[in-house]
């Protein structure tokens, strides 16, 4: 079983997009170009799908934007970021066939701005192009991984994101062992892992690319029309048979301190903790487990609310439920048909194996598999940033 970044791709061939990359025409956080025009990736660049690859912004610091700005004519970029430190500016452009700096008109609308992103000087911060749909995700990955943390004061996503990526750019430029052609690739975007396959399209061989493997890391992560009907076919592949047995617990003893609360209250403390807290709560004791069931109205809550499954935040299940064939009539709860357990346990997946996976998961949507994978690229990177500063605070 491969790791995630376990070998490197064969340098001897370069795809459009590694050259993209080299030359910092691309978006550290998913690893696509900004643009696809051409019949080079044999793709129809008006296709909806792929639309969301020329919506992209410049992040990073208010400081250092008027180091990184080419031509502005005298005009001042917008910074509609909200922050009075952090720039996010309007929706950019890029051509593969301009200048290769980034052009943003000004707030007049009449005057252009250009923009020479991602480079590296040393005494300033780099200026981030980054795909809209990539910024959404990552800040529902900071938003999502901080949000039961108590500490006071928690920082603004934007801001964690921009840090984030200085941190790891600024490591990529400062290491003596890092060749100039992979010194922007921040997330190991270029690694090829045997279980889980390229990490992008900058990993794709020339025979991955030749035989259009691109195609799921350009589609839209954000749209997720498709991805209903994808949870849908999972929950119908999913029933739960007649015959299963119901395994009973039973007490062992009497019960105890929080085991002793009226349901009525209990109910009302899971219903302000989150989810994982209940799930914690449940494993503590057979009286607990008894009192707080982590049955199939527990797990299609779960996804009914996103509590588990943060990722795919836009879930219809009205529509879903609505459109589920109800095999046990007599019950008086449609939706007790469906092993929602393991429909959740099965979309709880972030990284899909490309061999041995489950059946139920061959038919992920192009889009829902890019959300993925760009949801766990940002999640393994805030893991790894959190344990290193674990890691130095024990040391002091």
């Amino acid at each position: 079983m491969g790791g995630l970044h376990s070998s490197k791709v064969e340098e001897v061939w370069k795809s459009d997009a590694r050259y993209a990359m080299e030359a910092g025409t691309f978006c550290v956080v998913c690893g696509s170009p900004f643009d696809i025009e051409g019949d080079v990736y044999n793709i129809d660049p008006k296709d909806i799908r792929f639309q969301w690859l020329n919506n992209l912004r410049l992040l990073g610091s208010m400081a250092d934007v008027a180091e990184h700005m080419v031509a502005s004519e005298g005009s001042i970029p917008v910074n509609v970021s909200g922050l009075p430190d952090i720039y996010l500016s309007e929706i950019a452009s890029f051509s593969l066939t301009g200048s290769g700096y980034f052009r943003i008109v000004d707030d007049a609308g009449q005057d252009d701005i250009w923009f020479d992103a991602l480079s590296y000087t040393g005494d300033h911060g780099t200026l981030f192009p980054l795909h809209e749909g990539c910024i959404v995700t990552s800040c529902r990955v900071i938003e999502h991984r901080y949000s039961t943390k108590r500490e006071v004061g928690l920082e603004p996503t934007l801001k964690i994101l921009y840090r984030l990526l200085s941190t790891r750019f600024d490591q990529r430029k400062c290491c003596p062992d890092e060749s100039n052609e992979t010194s922007n690739d921040i997330f190991d975007l270029c690694s090829f892992s045997s279980e889980y396959g390229a990490r992008s399209v900058l990993a794709l061989s020339r025979l991955d690319w030749w035989g259009g493997k691109y195609d799921k890391f350009y589609t839209d992560p954000i749209e997720g029309k498709s991805t209903a009907s994808f949870v849908q076919r999972v929950l119908q592949s999913s029933p739960r048979r007649r015959d299963e047995p119901e395994y009973v617990l039973k007490a062992t003893r009497e019960p105890q301190r929080l085991e002793r609360l009226p349901t009525e209250m209990m109910d009302a403390i899971c219903s302000y903790l989150p989810i994982q807290s209940v799930i914690a709560l449940h494993r503590t004791s057979k009286a607990l487990a008894l009192r707080i069931p982590l049955d199939s109205v527990f797990w299609r809550n779960s996804l009914r609310d996103g509590s588990l499954h943060p990722h795919i935040w836009d879930l219809d299940t009205k529509w879903i439920e609505h459109h589920l064939s109800n095999p046990n009539a007599a019950l008086s709860d449609p939706t007790a048909s469906w092993d929602w357990k393991v429909a959740a346990k099965l979309l709880a997946t972030k990284r899909f194996s490309i061999s041995g996976c489950d059946d139920r998961l061959l038919d992920v949507p192009d889009g829902f598999w890019n959300r993925c994978r760009i949801w766990a690229t940002i999640e393994e990177a805030l893991q790894e940033q959190d344990t290193t500063l674990q890691c130095r605070a024990s040391q002091r």
